[in-house]
């Protein structure tokens, strides 16, 4: 064998080392994407039911809110806001 031939298999056999490391990192780096993503889409499920909790928890303190004063007289309605209400900065 020549001295080019021990090159050329040297030179194919660093090639296919690097086409292998290349390989690898492709394939790792679609697997964290997906990973990635995966999260992304329980942590938005899971923002979206938390959501959705509190606006039904709201929508029910607003309902007992509205029958509580519908049961007040006026003058009653008008004494709970002079005495309660305060403005939240």
């Amino acid at each position: 064998m020549g001295f080019e031939t021990l090159i050329g298999i040297a030179a194919a056999v660093i090639a296919a080392i690097a086409g292998a490391f290349g390989l690898g990192h492709i394939r790792g780096s679609s697997k964290a994407e997906a990973k990635a993503v995966q999260q992304r889409t329980e942590d938005n499920a899971a923002a979206t039911v938390a959501a959705a909790d509190r606006r039904v928890e709201t929508t029910k303190e607003a309902s007992n809110v509205q029958q509580t004063v519908n049961h007040m007289s006026g003058d009653d309605v008008d004494r709970e806001l002079r005495n309660n209400w305060t403005r939240k900065v």
